[in-house]
């Protein structure tokens, strides 16, 4: 003889029991009556906080450039060239302007040593800079530099930041 257990309603797990919030949430503003004003205000705060974040946040990125008011701005990058007789006599700004670009912790001794032409056409440069060897394509950047390599030839290498390049001949 086997005894068999059996529960009734079948196999369904009981149900979890539902939690009525809306009468802790009275018990709570009945303890604490201030909270009646306050909620609401902070409510509010955050809520004329946004619209204004909304309509006036973007004023920075829709002002007119062109609109000049004559109020330079000590934190602006903008700087004002005048026409004619801007001689540049300072020696320290003199050194600064023709400084080479690729500054000496760059590119100022890299050679360029070699390239190799893969199966799909694709080039690679054979650069040596100090004790480093780099194999870079066209597109990619020297280290955490902005100088990018824009063309790889037999004889040259040619670099691009921003404006200014520089080339590396074999």
């Amino acid at each position: 003889m086997a005894l068999e257990l059996t529960r009734k309603g079948g196999n369904k797990k009981n149900p979890k029991p539902q939690v009525n919030i809306l009468p802790k949430i009275e018990e709570f503003f009945q303890k604490n009556p201030i909270m009646k004003i306050v909620v609401p205000v902070i409510g509010f705060v955050i809520l004329v906080t946004v619209f204004l974040l909304i309509v006036f946040g973007d004023k920075v990125l829709i002002e007119d450039p062109s609109t000049d008011t004559g109020v330079q701005n000590p934190n602006s990058n903008i700087v004002e060239v005048l026409p004619g007789g801007n001689e540049v006599t300072d020696e320290k700004v003199l050194e600064i302007i023709n400084k080479d670009p690729l500054s000496a912790d760059i590119l100022a001794g890299a050679k360029y040593t070699g390239y190799a032409t893969g199966s799909s056409g694709l080039k690679t440069a054979l650069i040596e800079i100090k004790d480093d060897k780099l194999v870079l394509s066209v597109g990619e950047t020297v280290g955490d530099s902005s100088w990018e390599v824009i063309e790889i030839t037999e004889d040259h290498v040619l670099f691009k930041a921003g404006e200014a390049t520089k080339r590396i001949k074999r």
